[in-house]
């Protein structure tokens, strides 16, 4: 039996004809592969770089956008105050008229009836008669 274990692995003898053969994949030199590979490396970098590249680009405009949108919003609120800093300029000087003595003393005048001390002429006091006559009598 030990014969016919041999016989069985020995390789088939050969007819003349090859024995269909798998198709083969075509082999790459070494250098191909390390081509393609650097070639890939390269690809994925500059992909990531114009990914990055868009990103701030983006980014810039957005900020761009802001610092415009502040700047109006500034300029809105420094219109405001000038505004409001005249009207408190006119109301302090609307304050200072009415708060005048000349004004006052018309008013007091020509709708109150206020007549000036110079004009009057004051009666005695009852009082000082009295302690005249009194001290005539005696």
């Amino acid at each position: 039996m030990a014969a016919a274990a041999r016989h069985a692995a020995s390789p088939a003898p050969s007819t003349g004809r090859r024995a269909p053969a798998a198709p083969a994949r075509p082999r790459r030199a070494p250098g191909t592969r390390a081509r393609a590979a650097r070639r890939s490396r390269l690809t994925r970098a500059f992909v990531v770089f114009v990914a990055c590249l868009t990103l701030l680009a983006v980014g810039r405009v957005a900020l761009s956008f802001a610092v415009v949108q502040k700047t109006l919003q500034t300029e809105t609120v420094v219109r405001e105050q000038r505004r409001l800093s005249a009207k408190n300029d006119e109301l302090r000087e609307q304050v200072a008229q009415l708060s005048s003595t000349v004004r006052i003393s018309r008013i007091a005048e020509s709708e109150l009836g206020l007549v000036a001390a110079s004009h009057i002429d004051f009666p005695r006091p009852l009082g000082s008669q009295v302690v005249a006559q009194a001290a005539a009598d005696r």
